[in-house]
């Protein structure tokens, strides 16, 4: 039967490196392209970018693969942008700096910023060297350009993030309006971004996009999460934005209990990806498993 034929797995690409304007060092780039990219030549595909490379890359395509076949999202390509693997956990330290725009907001001052530098994370030290701005331009102007050379990408570009990421990709819905037009932001944001929302609705009426954002419960009970505001930033953030009434905005926020910040990572994930692609799936019959 024809059917029998039809591909179902994703295939990962050889990972790749570009340097972004302004770095003085390599990001990994992974690429997982949909079952049917290799016998559907003409056809293209909207694209998940999922930050934090290697480090979710893999729960993310896995996820995106298994929600394909079910029928619960299209298939899309994803990419995954962070430092090299070899680096090992030394690198994450890099995700500092992509993620966080020069101003940004960590720890409110006073009792927030105090816990976390008696922790030994000064945050101050790294105001220097914050490249958050950079890093979106990379993504948008220099890497998805490239990629877009090489790869069938459609003009129908998604942003996902956790943690610091979620904040990147909450920072990337104002500073770049139209950048992307899909977002799942997992439990983050920082306080720079509660201003440029703010300084948004002064000069905008509407906001063009799909946007998820889940929590975790668990992140309340963890000290340094409520150093950082984790938990009422994020809220605060999507609770202004459903505020605005923007006619345009398609906006979801979850509340998980029984996770913390690494259990409720999946969900967010799964969840984000069928509540963002719900227009491109309206139609399709799921299979009956």
């Amino acid at each position: 039967m024809k059917w029998m034929t039809i591909p179902y797995a994703m295939s990962w690409e050889e990972p790749t490196y570009a340097r972004a304007d302004g770095y003085d060092y390599d990001h990994e780039i992974l690429i997982a392209l949909p079952p049917s990219y290799h016998v559907s030549p003409d056809r293209h595909y909207p694209v998940l970018w999922s930050m934090d490379g290697a480090m979710a890359f893999a729960v993310t395509a896995g996820i995106v693969n298994l929600y394909t076949v079910g029928k619960r999202i299209p298939e899309i390509i994803v990419v995954g942008v962070g430092h090299r693997s070899e680096q090992g956990m030394l690198g994450l330290a890099h995700r500092t700096l992509d993620f966080f725009p020069p101003g940004s907001v960590w720890s409110d001052p006073g009792l927030g910023s105090e816990f976390m530098k008696g922790m030994g994370f000064d945050f101050d030290m790294s105001r220097p060297f914050l490249k958050g701005e950079l890093f979106l331009d990379f993504l948008v102007d220099q890497l998805r350009p490239s990629l877009g050379e090489q790869y069938r990408m459609a003009d129908d570009h998604t942003l996902w993030g956790h943690s610091a990421g979620g904040g990147f990709a909450g920072y990337a819905l104002l500073a770049r309006p139209g950048a992307f037009g899909r977002f799942i932001i997992g439990s983050g944001t920082n306080g720079l971004t509660i201003d440029l929302e703010a300084e948004y609705a002064e000069n905008h009426d509407d906001l063009d996009a799909k946007v998820f954002i889940g929590m975790a419960d668990g992140e309340i009970n963890h000290a340094p999460f409520c150093a950082q505001r984790l938990i009422s930033r994020t809220t605060l953030f999507a609770e202004n934005l459903r505020l605005r009434g923007y006619p345009s905005l398609d906006l979801h926020t979850r509340f998980y209990t029984d996770r913390d910040h690494f259990t409720v990572m999946p969900l967010v994930i799964g969840d984000g990806l069928q509540h963002v692609y719900a227009d491109l799936i309206a139609g399709l019959e799921k299979p009956n498993w």
